[in-house]
């Protein structure tokens, strides 16, 4: 079985900074500029914003999680919050989805194996105790 750590950080962390980068650029803020605060090169953006990048998991349809994203790219123009913060909201928002079991269906289809039924690790590893 998959480290839940791992899937989170290869398929749901990447999908947050591909809708968050849309966030950022809808506001006026320039790639580079986002490029910055999120901790990654232009190139990177510009693979998210293309779509090239971050696609497996759609987090658009999820509108608790893109409040999130949408209240933390306001922050993030308006605030100027600094790098560390930026990561550690990205994180949340990654461990929320992951303890509201949003990814199972994903999972499954990585790893057919997977009992999503009988599974209960990430909602109970990601939730608050």
């Amino acid at each position: 079985m998959e480290d839940v750590f791992e899937l989170t950080y290869r398929y749901v962390v990447p999908s947050v900074r591909r809708v968050l980068a849309g966030k950022l650029v809808e506001k006026g803020m320039l790639r580079r500029k986002a490029a910055e605060t999120l901790g990654l090169s232009r190139s990177a953006v510009s693979r998210y914003l293309n779509s090239e990048r971050g696609m497996l998991i759609k987090i658009t349809g999820l509108e608790d999680v893109m409040s999130m994203i949408e209240k933390l790219a306001e922050r993030i123009t308006q605030e100027k919050i600094d790098e560390y913060r930026v990561q550690e909201e990205i994180a949340k928002i990654a461990t929320y989805f992951m303890s509201k079991k949003y990814f199972c269906t994903t999972h499954k289809k990585i790893n057919p194996k997977i009992d999503i039924v009988r599974c209960r690790i990430c909602s109970k590893v990601f939730s608050k105790q």
